[in-house]
């Protein structure tokens, strides 16, 4: 029995397409899967918690869709009890226009490829079909952020689990745009939604909010920055459409990888931005790249924050903290 959340609107509406033929392969495989899809009053938190309310064994889960729609589905599972975490067999079909995940794991691009795999693997019974090389599970980590100090005062203590990134300042403030931008749907519409991203990265980055932080590593190492302009807090090595801020990020390690500015001019940000797409970054005087079991990070401004693309408030003080093999992935 497989349990599938699908978000018809990823990908600018084609998600929906995706699913349709996923679906008339299981309906021809004769597959015993019950589905669900995600709406605006909804979402895929909602939809796995309720599951898991209902259904006490062991969730063979596919989730289809973007970064922004596992990050709910991760937090559904945390907010139906830490245990649920144990009961969920978390496979993944990316339907998203990013799909940084997808590409840390190196995911079949075809979902039909993926689907395959995921049912390969099933319950040890379909080890047959099509010869695929079934989905084997892996144990990676999550990271867990707590808002200190939220704009909004209800989001203060309030945590949210991530699974690719984090950050504050200039990524998540690009998130936000992102998310919001209609020329961006329009774009992603004809497969061409990362130059949006692109238009509204060079210009959150000659124009964002700089800030001057503290960087505290695992209670102890304090790093002071001036002038910052972005924290990025990796589980993964991909953010923003594969952007490399952390090349060496491992995600089973019990670390969270940080990449952060401390006194850079935006013209040599704008300059050495690009290298990060090739990890060519690394060593750039004013660009600080550390990693730590858990960080606090207080500014001096009200900073947009984000979880896996994923922007609730803007706030001055969060923490994050890795919480290590957390997640039973189907890879």
């Amino acid at each position: 029995m497989f349990y599938i959340i699908i978000n018809p609107t990823a990908r600018s509406g084609k998600g929906m397409q995706i699913w349709q033929g996923l679906k008339k392969e299981l309906d021809e495989k004769q597959v015993n899967y019950r589905y669900y899809y995600t709406r605006k009053d909804r979402n895929a938190a909602t939809i796995i918690k309720s599951v898991l309310n209902k259904d006490h064994s062991t969730i063979n889960l596919i989730l289809m869709g973007g970064d922004g729609t596992v990050n709910q589905t991760i937090n559904g599972i945390a907010a139906a009890g830490q245990k649920c975490f144990d009961r969920v067999r978390f496979c993944y079909i990316p339907a998203g226009s990013a799909s940084d995940l997808a590409r840390a794991l190196k995911l079949p691009q075809d979902p039909h490829k993926s689907l395959r795999r995921i049912l390969a693997a099933g319950d040890g019974q379909m080890s047959w079909m099509h010869g695929s090389e079934p989905a084997r599970e892996r144990r990676t980590d999550l990271g867990l952020l707590t808002y200190n100090e939220a704009e909004n005062p209800e989001y203060n203590g309030r945590r949210r689990y991530f699974i690719v990134s984090a950050g504050i300042g200039f990524d998540a403030a690009v998130c936000a745009e992102a998310s919001a931008s209609k020329a961006k749907k329009d774009f992603n519409a004809i497969g061409l939604g990362g130059l949006v991203y692109g238009f509204i990265c060079v210009r959150r980055l000659l124009t964002g909010i700089k800030a001057d932080i503290r960087v505290i590593m695992d209670g102890k190492r304090i790093h002071p920055a001036k002038d910052s302009l972005f924290v990025a807090i990796m589980n993964h090595r991909y953010q923003g459409g594969g952007v490399m801020f952390t090349p060496a990020a491992v995600s089973d390690d019990g670390l969270l990888d940080l990449c952060f500015t401390d006194r850079m001019r935006r013209r040599k940000i704008l300059f050495t931005f690009p290298k990060a797409y090739t990890g060519d970054h690394v060593g750039t005087k004013g660009l600080v790249i550390d990693r730590a079991r858990d960080v606090r990070i207080v500014s001096s401004e009200m900073l947009c924050v984000h979880t896996d693309g994923e922007v609730a408030t803007r706030a001055k003080d969060i923490s994050a903290r890795c919480i290590p093999v957390k997640l039973r992935l189907m890879v």
